[in-house]
């Protein structure tokens, strides 16, 4: 990355944060990622409550937003093998009821790092990772861990994700690109989290999002999505059920 033609912003720092960054998350993901419940009631905690573990990265020659990350500090005192299943619908929740509740948390736990198509594959997203990495020292966070969603893992929607994980390359790392760019930077991957999110529709709101027809009852691959997606035409109903890999950044 250029470091010459971008820039790292905040919203403390940055009046029009949320304006600057409007159409990235529906650049960078699939329309049906965007209608989890979990992230519908809980976004606006990041910046009323978390504002100072929020980032993104903005390309000054264009003046146009390229990524942008998000995390929240969470207290966790099990281990890191018994994370919830849960995964990223779990983490959101748990960070906003234990700062209301006013326990003191020990770990940073990424929501997500989102980077605009345009800006893929230049090393933007190990960039984003070590900016995390940074926000967790200042905070005095020791660990980030991370729901992390295996970006190639689409492309194998039948292959079990305790399967996936396993797939290694040439170089004995993860298969999976985003998996393999937090293994390159020494996290190490716990478990998968297989409940990581659910995203409930109706069935025309599952044909809108994924440009698909569903006529009969069955499951069904949609472009995006890293397991089939459960459609119930009786009940008017499709279920998607996303598996997450829970990793962890031990630092120092």
């Amino acid at each position: 990355m250029n470091v010459n033609h971008f820039q790292f912003i905040n919203p403390i720092d940055t009046v029009d944060y949320e304006e600057r960054l409007n159409g990235l998350a529906s650049a960078a993901w699939p329309e049906f990622m965007l209608h989890d419940p979990i992230s519908a009631q809980y976004w606006n905690y990041l910046f009323t409550d978390f504002p100072k573990f929020q980032f993104a990265i903005i390309d000054t020659k264009k003046n146009t937003a390229a990524a942008m990350a998000n995390s929240v500090p969470i207290h966790w005192a099990g281990n890191l093998e018994d994370l919830p299943e849960e995964g990223w619908d779990w983490a959101f929740q748990k960070s906003v009821s234990d700062h209301k509740e006013g326990k003191k948390p020990n770990m940073l736990c990424a929501i997500q790092v989102a980077i605009h198509p345009n800006y893929r594959h230049k090393s933007i997203s190990r960039e984003m990772v070590k900016e995390m990495r940074k926000t967790a020292i200042t905070a005095d966070l020791h660990q980030l861990i991370a729901p992390v969603r295996p970006s190639q893992k689409s492309l194998y929607p039948i292959i079990s994700i305790d399967h996936y994980i396993n797939w290694i390359n040439d170089e004995n790392l993860p298969f999976d690109g985003w998996l393999r760019v937090h293994a390159r930077m020494g996290a190490k991957i716990i478990k998968p989290c297989h409940r990581a999110m659910q995203i409930t529709g109706s069935i025309s709101e599952w044909e809108k999002w994924s440009g698909l027809k569903f006529p009969e009852s069955s499951d069904y691959v949609i472009p995006g999505a890293l397991v089939p997606v459960q459609i119930d035409i009786e009940n008017n109903l499709g279920i998607y059920i996303e598996p997450n890999v829970w990793m962890v950044h031990e630092i120092s």
